[in-house]
């Protein structure tokens, strides 16, 4: 049978500029080593990398040409016909304008001057700054007053730069009257205190760093935190943004459904996930775990060089981007033909109705703490509550891991267009399988990211696994 050795991780980056016509990449399969393989090696900017070709081959380790041809051949057989779901249109450039008028209302509500942040989701949502920026001990800065003007601090010398890389920054107003350039001898937070005048009160992004606040503070800007209502306005959705976070869950689970038609005996979990951690998608925040029988118990691994063995359990997690908007899909399958005993179905069917349990609660008004409990009753019903290990799920968005947080001590209510990830879990070391009286250990995820709706919640990669077969 095929080899999924050197299965990469696949990006479809799409812009987000609406300037241009729409466009699509995919990241889908298979690197290096064959001549037949194109490498690509583009700077990564602002602009989408991608509008020369509609697929993507990623590079990665080197590993027979035999064995990547054959999955190359295998996975993309199958996985072809389902490209139509990338295509969706990019956020529109009157999104952008009306998200920033919202925030500058929020901005007023609070008597918060402005809004700061450096590239960042936050930055990509408001004015289509990507957080792809590098971010260094000189500042460059997004900054949007309360009546909606836009504004970005910038190193003197890198103006002409960032013009170019920005030139698709979305804001009303002319680029370079939007700069605030600041040369090498000055102070750059001094030179935005004096373009601020007497508004001196703002709101910095959450993951804005601390070096930043505090050359803020140190020239009597006040620094105040992003508010819970700041927040929310990126957590619901809006109808483009689900339909592309709809495209690309739905296109990642039918990735892992190809991949899974090409395992077999004798891979190694690095043949299948060591491409993806390696290659150029890592640069952009992809991954792919791929987990063999008892060490799937380490929910984000743990050994290396795991090999397959016949009727062993797969434990695959991947993720990509398109338009800036991730997925995040995670199945335990077994490879065309394996079987396992019934305890471990058994276990896969628990793990299925954890799903189903939380799935239930993900309606309007539900907690993030009530769908994490219901989570929780299948397992301790068979007696294996102590190794559900972490949470129910968290928000998914421009960043893979986002508010809202499904945890037993978030209080906070759902709200129809939240997405958040339903991904429970049960997971026995060999050790701890032993004190069971079992003697091996196993590792059991199952996830999907889900629409909160007035009517209940939605799959967003367009069904939930049925079985380790079919998933």
């Amino acid at each position: 049978m095929p080899s999924t050795d050197r299965m990469s991780a696949f990006t479809m980056k799409g812009s987000t500029v609406p300037e241009h016509p729409r466009r699509r990449v995919v990241w889908p399969l298979i690197s290096s080593v064959a001549a037949v393989l194109l490498l690509l090696f583009i700077q990564f900017s602002a602009v989408d990398i991608a509008s020369i070709f509609p697929f993507r081959l990623v590079s990665g380790p080197r590993t027979p040409i035999s064995n990547t041809a054959a999955l190359e051949t295998c996975a993309w057989k199958t996985l072809q016909s389902h490209t139509s779901l990338l295509d969706v249109p990019p956020i529109a450039r009157s999104d952008f304008i009306a998200r920033q008028r919202v925030l500058a209302s929020a901005l007023r509500a609070a008597r918060i001057d402005a809004f700061v942040a450096e590239p960042s989701a936050s930055s990509s949502y408001y004015a289509n700054i990507p957080a792809a920026f590098h971010l260094s001990e000189r500042p460059f800065l997004m900054i949007l007053d309360s009546d909606a003007s836009f504004s970005y601090l910038v190193p003197q010398f890198e103006t002409g730069r960032i013009n170019v890389k920005s030139q698709h920054m979305v804001f009303d107003g002319d680029v370079e009257k939007a700069a605030i350039p600041w040369a090498e001898e000055e102070n750059p937070y001094a030179v935005l205190a004096r373009r601020l005048g007497t508004s001196k009160r703002v709101m910095v992004d959450e993951h804005l760093r601390h070096m930043i606040a505090g050359g803020l503070e140190a020239v009597g800007i006040q620094v105040k935190p992003m508010s819970d209502e700041v927040r929310q306005l990126r957590t619901v959705k809006t109808e483009s943004e689900i339909a592309i976070l709809k495209g690309i869950n739905g296109f990642t689970r039918q990735l892992v459904r190809s991949l899974q038609g090409c395992l077999h005996v004798g891979l190694t979990q690095e043949d299948v996930g060591e491409p993806c951690l390696r290659g150029r998608a890592l640069e952009r925040g992809f991954w792919a775990i791929a987990l063999f029988g008892p060490w799937a118990a380490y929910p984000h691994g743990g050994k290396s060089g795991a090999v397959l063995h016949e009727n062993e359990f797969v434990l695959i997690d991947i993720g990509s981007q398109l338009h800036g908007y991730g997925s995040d899909v995670t199945r335990t399958i077994l490879p065309p033909g394996g079987v396992v005993s019934d305890e471990l179905m058994e276990i896969w069917q628990t793990v299925r109705r954890e799903q189903t349990a939380g799935f239930e609660k993900m309606r309007p008004n539900e907690t993030c703490r009530s769908a994490d409990a219901a989570s929780r009753v299948p397992v301790k019903e068979q007696g294996y509550g102590p190794y559900y290990t972490h949470r129910l799920g968290h928000g998914l968005g421009l960043e893979v891991h986002e508010h809202p947080y499904l945890n037993g001590a978030n209080h906070e209510r759902l709200a129809a267009g939240v997405v958040v990830t339903n991904e429970p879990g049960i997971y026995v070391t060999t050790e701890q399988a032993r004190e069971l009286g079992k003697s091996e250990g196993f590792g059991v995820r199952l996830e999907d990211p889900i629409l909160v709706t007035e009517h209940g919640g939605v799959p967003l990669t367009g069904r939930r696994a049925e079985s380790p077969w079919d998933p």
